[in-house]
């Protein structure tokens, strides 16, 4: 299925991939795709931000910005990417502090034709 090839692609073809995780805003997870050896819990963590992205659209929309595009968190373990793909379901993509965000942005926009096209 495509949300399990373009998970796959995301975390293995971005210097410092961890995990990405594709995902209704209800929780649900479509796909998650975790590099072999890292240890991190993918679905709390997705549920987490996806109350930190819907919290962000309605300050968004409070203030009349326009819709949230893409939410870039940075931490100390992780660079944590979002982008909506329609208003019901978002991707996810962690790295690691050094990872190419710049790389990592590009693939998830080229990414989101198809993913759209599937839901």
């Amino acid at each position: 299925m495509i949300f399990e090839d373009v998970a796959k692609e995301l975390v293995e073809r971005v210097y410092g991939g961890i995990a990405s995780i594709i995902m209704g805003r209800d929780g649900i997870p479509l796909s998650m795709h975790l590099k072999e050896g890292a240890q991190l819990e993918l679905e709390p963590l997705g549920i987490e931000y996806s109350n930190v992205l819907s919290e962000v659209a309605r300050a968004s929309k409070t203030i009349g910005s326009g819709e949230v595009q893409e939410l870039v968190v940075l931490t100390e373990q992780y660079i944590i990417i979002m982008r909506g793909i329609t208003p019901d379901y978002f991707i996810t993509l962690i790295l690691s502090p050094d990872g190419n965000l710049g790389k990592a942005r590009y693939l998830i926009r080229v990414n989101l034709p198809k993913l759209k096209a599937e839901l």
